[in-house]
C-alpha cells in the first residue's frame, strides 16, 4: 500500500500561522473586549469584576484606564501568540518577520514613500473628518466630564501608536512573512481578508480604504521585508484623524 508523504514544511508553517492567527483574533474579540471580560469576571471573580468595572468600564472620572486596557489587550492579542510561535516553534529571528532595523538606504526609500502615501491620505482624511459618521467614532478617546484634554490625550495617542505597531506586526509582519513560503505574493491577499474584517465596525468608506491600504502596506512589507513604513504611516494617519476630529468638534482651541 502506498504511504502518505509527510506534509511539506511550507504547508506545516502556513497551517500553524493561520491557526495562531485564528486564536489571536479570538483573543482580540473576546478577552480584549472590556464588556465581555466584565461579564466573565462576574461569573468567575465577582470582587475583581467590581474593581474592573469601577476602573475601566464605568469610571466617571477618566477614560484613560479604558484606553490603557484596550491598548495593552490589543497588543497582547496581536503579539503574544505570534511571538511565542516565532521564537519557540519556528526558532527564527524577528527580522525575518519585518522587524529588522532598516538600513540607511531603506530609510531613504521609506521616507520618500511615506511622504507620497501621506500626501495621498491627507486630503481624504480632511474630507472624511467633515462627515457625521466619522465624528461619531473619532477620536476613540472620549473625555469624561471632569477630564482634561492634556495630558491624558497625549498618553492615549502613545497607547494608540503601540496598538498600531502591534497590528502592523501581526498583519504585515507575521502573516505576510509567515505565509509567503507557501503562498508567495498571494500571502498579501490572505492577510487582507481578516484585516478588512476588523474594520467592519468602522464607517463603510474606512473599511473600503482598509482594502487598498492593506494591499499597499502588505506589498511594501513583502518587497522590502520591513513593517516600519507601515507603522509610521498608520500612526501618522491616525494622529491626523484624531487632530482633525478634535478640531471639527472645537476641542483644540
Amino acid at each position: 500500500m502506498p504511504t502518505s508523504s509527510p506534509l511539506p514544511a511550507a504547508d506545516r508553517q502556513a497551517a500553524a500561522v493561520l491557526l495562531v492567527c485564528c486564536l489571536s483574533l479570538t483573543l482580540l474579540y473576546y478577552p480584549a473586549n472590556s464588556h465581555w471580560l466584565l461579564d466573565w469576571l462576574r461569573n468567575m471573580q465577582p470582587a475583581w469584576a467590581a474593581v474592573f468595572q469601577r476602573l475601566v468600564v464605568h469610571n466617571p472620572d477618566t477614560q484613560l484606564y479604558r484606553a490603557v486596557f484596550w491598548s495593552l489587550a490589543s497588543v497582547a492579542s496581536y503579539c503574544l501568540l505570534p511571538l511565542l510561535h516565532i521564537k519557540l516553534v519556528l526558532r527564527r529571528p524577528l527580522r525575518d518577520f519585518g522587524l529588522a532595523l532598516p538600513s540607511w538606504r531603506l530609510l531613504r526609500t521609506d521616507g520618500k514613500l511615506f511622504l507620497l502615501f501621506y500626501a495621498i491620505m491627507l486630503p481624504l482624511v480632511w474630507w472624511a473628518s467633515a462627515q457625521p459618521g466619522f465624528l461619531q467614532i473619532y477620536p476613540f478617546f472620549r473625555l469624561a466630564p471632569q477630564e482634561s484634554l492634556w495630558p491624558h490625550w497625549a498618553w492615549w495617542e502613545l497607547l494608540y501608536f503601540a496598538q498600531f505597531a502591534a497590528l502592523e506586526f501581526f498583519f504585515r509582519g507575521y502573516m505576510v512573512h509567515g505565509l509567503k513560503l507557501r503562498f508567495g505574493v498571494s500571502a498579501i491577499f490572505v492577510m487582507l481578508l481578516p484585516y478588512c474584517m476588523i474594520h467592519f465596525e468602522k464607517p463603510v468608506l474606512e473599511s473600503l480604504a482598509a482594502i487598498i491600504a492593506g494591499m499597499a502596506l502588505g506589498t511594501l512589507s513583502y518587497r522590502y521585508r520591513s513593517i516600519w513604513l507601515g507603522i509610521a504611516l498608520h500612526c501618522s494617519v491616525a494622529l491626523t484623524m484624531d487632530l482633525m476630529a478634535l478640531w471639527r468638534k472645537g476641542l483644540l482651541l
